[in-house]
């Protein structure tokens, strides 16, 4: 009696998580894809009727970002609240969007996050005292970055079209998984926490330090120059120290997560600790989109 009592709490306790999951996915899920897309959306207004994207680098940069991260809560924040709030998974029944979904995720979010990274620099090369570092922030560099990032992003995901495919196990649930052990690591090792975690967050908290330095390491001189710049360089920089802190807020949480599921691999886990896992993987999958979302 006392074990069945013991199980039956157990599996209340699990339907309670799973309730707790759903909650949190469609709740925040919604708002994250709602103002992300109203926001982004207006960042694209703004830029395509204002044309500094044409003379400005890091206009262009943002403007792009922009694009990306519509596409990214659409495709990855959309279709992961239908999954998570309501088990629609179409990744589970059809081989092609299986493929193609996973494959233009990561694809997107690379070259988003590689975008970030040029943001930041291109900031830092425009506060740079010196007038030699500050010719390199040149909207023809800028093009030439631009298509190399997203050559870079396509190439780097196109593996998963061969890889990832619909898998059924012997229990008779579906999946769609990575079906390459080898390249499961690397997504797993480098993918995850390296281009989506430790290089961005390094890449834009050194650059943007660097900015904060440069702003306020001038001279009188040097200040009286300052004042002069455009209203236009002076929102760009500030919009890229504001990065800094988004992509800490957002991702950064992803990556623990990451690295703990990595670190417990190997241990003995209980059903119940195995669904309070999965609470927190799952909010932490969806609170990723912030980064998306909020910039």
């Amino acid at each position: 009696m006392a074990s069945n009592s013991t199980v039956s709490s157990s599996a209340s306790f699990i339907i309670e998580l799973q309730n707790i999951s759903r909650y949190l996915s469609l709740s925040s899920g919604y708002f994250l894809f709602v103002t992300g897309l109203v926001g982004n959306f207006l960042n694209m207004l703004t830029f395509f009727s204002l044309g500094h994207y044409k003379q400005n680098p890091c206009s262009l940069y943002m403007l792009t970002k922009a694009m990306l991260e519509s596409s990214a809560l659409l495709v990855g924040l959309g279709t992961r609240i239908l999954s998570a709030g309501y088990q629609i998974d179409w990744s589970l029944t059809n081989r092609a969007w299986c493929k193609i979904r996973r494959c233009w995720i990561p694809t997107n979010n690379v070259i988003s996050f590689s975008l970030l990274a040029m943001q930041s620099i291109d900031v830092f090369l425009c506060s740079s005292p010196s007038a030699t570092l500050r010719q390199k922030s040149n909207i023809k560099y800028a093009r030439l970055i631009l298509i190399g990032i997203f050559i870079f992003g396509f190439l780097h995901s196109t593996p998963f079209l061969f890889f990832q495919d619909i898998v059924t196990s012997a229990s008779g649930a579906t999946s769609c998984i990575t079906i390459n052990a080898a390249y499961n690591q690397y997504q797993t090792y480098f993918l995850n926490l390296c281009l989506y975690v430790i290089i961005p967050i390094a890449v834009i908290s050194i650059f943007g330090l660097l900015t904060y330095y440069n702003i306020h390491s001038l001279n009188k001189q040097q200040q009286q120059q300052r004042r002069t710049l455009s209203t236009l360089s002076r929102q760009m920089t500030r919009m890229s120290m504001y990065n800094i802190v988004i992509v800490i807020l957002f991702v950064a949480p992803y990556g623990i997560i990451q690295l703990y599921a990595l670190l417990t691999t190997s241990i003995a886990k209980t059903s119940s600790r195995i669904a309070q896992e999965n609470v927190v993987s799952t909010f932490s999958s969806i609170y990723f989109y912030g980064a998306f979302s909020v910039s």
